[in-house]
This record gives structure tokens, sequence and C-alpha cells, in this order.
């Protein structure tokens, strides 16, 4: 087969997706205690759930194509216009429509490591991927970014808190930067674990979208963490209509109805997220503390997992876990998600057995 003469250019020289080594094959998931993928262990809310499997039973007919009821419900949280929403089926679909509306071939995408989504969104389109070092500390280098433009630099991502490392910029930080650059380059805030966030300078960039309404400000949030729809896949950006009406019309990722309703109902639940929140929370420090008397290097995290360095060979580490029953990643260091208290001191546990292991080796 002569593949040259049937996949585009753009598919033929694009690289491996940085998400590949998700695809593991000999993986049981239903035999795994899953501490990797940043999900919520403890679900979606009572009235979220009953609403997903009710409007599963229609699932012979199509959807709302426009998701009235679930844009609304979302607007109504945040005292802002449907016109400035911009929904789909989860971030990763609405990093590819991003990538859609705005790249050209021989932009210039900014970012420090963070979600390879992004990374897989610029090369499809085969514009350059500038990757500024994170600083010394894992945090994001925004003076390295600001020094990084060029007349070519269409984007700039900012994860926040950042992804894999958990670590977050402040409010009045990211107010300075944005002062810096300049005012045609899309900046595209990704807030995927905001909610987790406890600091009180870690704040969303949301009202920077009103406030500078000449500026291309792109604010991406999910439904996967926080609210326990990993599985279920919905996710919106929040930009200034005349940015919001330009995304939408690429052709986007469409929501089932289940997911729809799933939406509606967990945003007038919040005192059960709250108390999941409690729980992450009170799991992340509890993860943190014990980590480090296991020697391990512990990042500081304003999420719902944690970044550390057992001072051995990570995907060994990783691996041992998985013998074990435990998943976790491996995209710097170690990255564990926070999980229920039974679970979270099994993997402190076996955490233990490996580096010990490893030291007497």
């Amino acid at each position: 087969m002569d593949t040259e003469k049937i996949f585009s250019k753009s598919v033929l020289e694009k690289p491996e997706t940085k998400r590949a080594a998700r695809a593991n094959a000999t993986l049981d998931l239903k035999k795994l205690i899953r501490m990797g993928w940043n999900e919520n262990p403890y679900g979606m809310s009572p009235k979220a759930l009953a609403a997903n499997l009710e409007a599963a039973k229609t699932g012979n007919f199509y959807q709302d194509f426009w998701c009235a009821d679930m844009k609304r419900a979302i607007a109504d949280s945040y005292g802002i216009s449907v016109k400035n929403l911009v929904v789909g089926a989860g971030s990763s679909p609405l990093i590819e429509i991003a990538g859609q509306a705005f790249l050209n071939p021989g932009d210039e995408v900014l970012m420090c490591p963070t979600f390879a989504a992004f990374i897989d969104m610029a090369e499809i389109r085969l514009d350059r991927v500038v990757s500024v070092p994170l600083r010394e500390d894992m945090g994001y280098n925004l003076d390295g970014l600001a020094a990084a433009v060029t007349e070519k630099t269409k984007m700039i991502v900012i994860c926040n808190p950042n992804n894999p490392t958990g670590g977050y910029l402040s409010y009045d930080e990211i107010m300075a930067f944005v002062e810096k650059v300049p005012r045609d380059v899309v900046l595209l805030f990704d807030e995927a674990y905001i909610e987790f966030a406890t600091a009180p300078d870690c704040r969303s960039v949301v009202p920077l979208v009103f406030e500078m309404p000449d500026r291309p400000i792109l604010v991406m949030r999910t439904f996967s963490k926080y609210y326990g729809m990993a599985g279920v896949r919905a996710g919106y950006i929040i930009a200034n209509e005349e940015i919001a009406a330009g995304i939408g019309r690429v052709p986007g990722s469409w929501i089932p109805s289940a997911a729809q309703a799933a939406v509606v109902a967990a945003l007038s639940e919040p005192e059960y997220y709250e108390e999941c929140k409690t729980k992450i929370v009170a799991g992340r420090a509890y993860l943190s503390r014990e980590m480090e008397k296991l020697g391990c290097t512990v990042y500081p995290s304003q999420s719902n997992f944690i970044m550390f360095d057992p001072h051995c060979d990570c995907a060994m580490v990783r691996e041992k876990l998985i013998e074990r029953g435990i998943l976790i990643s491996a995209p710097m260091f170690c990255r564990v998600s926070v999980s229920t208290p039974e679970n979270n001191v099994l993997f402190i546990r076996y955490l233990g057995e490996i580096l010990k292991a490893a030291k007497a080796a």
C-alpha cells in the first residue's frame, strides 16, 4: 500500500502523539487501582449520576446539538452570557479545536513542559512548538516565556495548576505576564485543576476575559477532574463573544445527552463536590507527608495529583507498583493521583517496599 498517496502530508509528517504512552494493551485497568490519570475517586454527585443514567435511556435519539441547557447552566454559574462559551467533549477535543481555529503552518506556540495534548495540537499542524524549560523548582517560567516571544508567536499556553507538576501561578504573576505579551498573541489558559486549589492567590483568570476584551484570551475548563466525569466527556472554553463565535465556526465534538444532563445536575449540587475536595486535599497532604518520610522529593501541588522524585528509576517504580495493582504515571519524575484514604495508605505501603528494595540493590 502506498501510504504517501493515501494519507495527508500533515499526518505523515506528524511525530507520534505524545500521549501514545497511555496506550498499553497489556494493562487490565479493571484490575488496577487507578492513581495515574488524575481521576476523581469519588465520582459524580448523586444528582449528576441519576441525571446521566436517566438521559442515557433516550440514547436512540440525537442529543441537543446546541447544548442549550448545559450552556445556560455553565453561564449562570459564572454570571456570563452563553455567547461567551464554546463547549466540547472534554479538554482534549477543545484543545484541537483551538488549534484549528488559530494556528497556521509556521506559527509558533510557546509553552513550558505541560499537558502533552498541547504539543500534539501544534505539531499536527506543523507549527513550531517552543518549549521553555521550567524553573529549578519546577514552576512555570513566565520570564522565559516572555523572552521567547517572536514575530511568529501566535499562541502561548499556560496550564494553571500545571500538569504534571501540580505547581501554580499566582493571579498577580499572571497579570504581570499578560502585560508583557503583545496584544495579538492568543493566551490559552488551561484551568482543568484549579477547583482543587487551596492557595488564596491561586485564582481563575476568567475575569481577564472581560477586563481585557481587546485581547484574545481563552480559559479552558473541564468536568473530567473536579466533577468526576472523566469518562462522561464535557468541557468548555470561556472567551469574549467575538472570539467564541470565531472558534464556534470550527466543527466541534458533540456532547451526548447523558453528559449534558450530568453537567446541569452537577452544577446544582456544589456541596457534594466541596466535600470531595476536602477529602482530596486531606489525601494530598497525607501522600506528600508520607512520601517525604520515604526520602522522596515531593513537589508542592495545588491539584489532585502530586509529582515526586523517588531518586531511583521512575519507570521501574511505576512497573513495580503495577505488579502490586496500582497504576501511577511517570511523565517527568513520578506522578500519583490522590485516591481514597484506603488506596492512599496502600500506595504508601507499596512505595516504601519498592524504595527499600531499590536501595538494598
